[in-house]
């Protein structure tokens, strides 16, 4: 005896006796499906699928089906799942009709940029030719430094774009010949290199009309205090050189003179 699969729109299941177990596998009876749909069946099915398997027996010895009245009650049956709370619903739950409502607090400097709306970047101009070492505070998102660089670029100076990561010591880095040891792989003997002052090579290589270099930092709230102040004078070593550091982040673009930043100036801002 095999069992039988009736293809219907309607979904049918198989159930037995309660103690039944269903059987582990399906075996199909060409005889009680049509002529198309038992051979796209073979083509889908492996030959392994094609052959009988004796029936699970109940418990009495005989295995049952349901009845239509009990098949219709169970199909009768549908689940309609609650809507879970969304996550951008106003209210636990969602609102009536199962649509969650979203609440958005924006005001239009999410919407327009803060640095083209602020008229600020010609302060900005003069803080750095006033100051020559600014400490620059931009937001965590990043993106509004790029307005504050191309008005630098545009006034006619170049950049020097360095990590404080990497750094070293800024005073032999940025003015000094300084060695530089190439990572051993422990067969090589140890090597070292040096370099020309960063600083100091690139003003050699300045176009005759740029206005000066600037020594672009990020990450510079890893250096110390001491690393600081030096970055702070280095404008007037070098009187071309102009120095911005980030030293953190803020919700909005901000600077300071980066002297009061070092403790080489009274910062007003701490006394108040």
């Amino acid at each position: 005896m095999s069992w039988a699969v009736r293809l219907t729109d309607q979904p049918t299941a198989w159930i037995g006796d309660l103690s039944a177990t269903p059987p582990p596998h399906f075996s199909f009876s060409a005889s009680h499906l049509p002529a198309t749909g038992s051979k796209a069946i073979k083509r889908l099915l492996p030959q392994s699928h094609f052959h009988s398997h004796p029936p699970t027996r109940t418990a009495a010895g005989s295995s049952t089906m349901w009845s239509a009245a009990t098949a219709a009650a169970a199909r009768a049956v549908s689940v309609s799942p609650v809507p879970a709370p969304s996550l951008l619903s106003g209210r636990r739950g969602g609102s009536r009709g199962g649509r969650g409502s979203v609440s958005v607090r924006s005001t239009v400097w999410d919407f327009v940029g803060g640095d083209l709306v602020r008229p600020d970047l010609g302060k900005w101009l003069d803080d750095v030719e006033k100051h020559k070492a600014l400490a620059i505070y931009p937001p965590h998102e990043g993106g509004y430094e790029g307005r504050y660089l191309n008005r630098l670029r545009y006034q006619g100076y170049y950049f020097l774009d360095l990590s404080a990561r990497g750094l070293g010591d800024p005073e032999t880095t940025l003015t000094k010949v300084h060695p530089v040891c190439p990572p051993s792989l422990g067969r090589q003997p140890v090597a070292r290199w040096y370099f020309p002052p960063e600083v100091d090579y690139r003003l050699s290589l300045l176009h005759p009309d740029a206005k000066g270099l600037v020594v672009w930092i990020i990450e510079a709230k890893v250096l110390s205090k001491a690393e600081l102040q030096f970055l702070a004078m280095l404008p007037d070593i070098r009187p071309k050189v102009r120095v911005i550091a980030e030293c953190g982040n803020w919700r909005s673009f901000v600077w300071k003179p980066l002297k009061q930043i070092a403790g080489l100036e009274p910062d007003p801002d701490a006394e108040e």
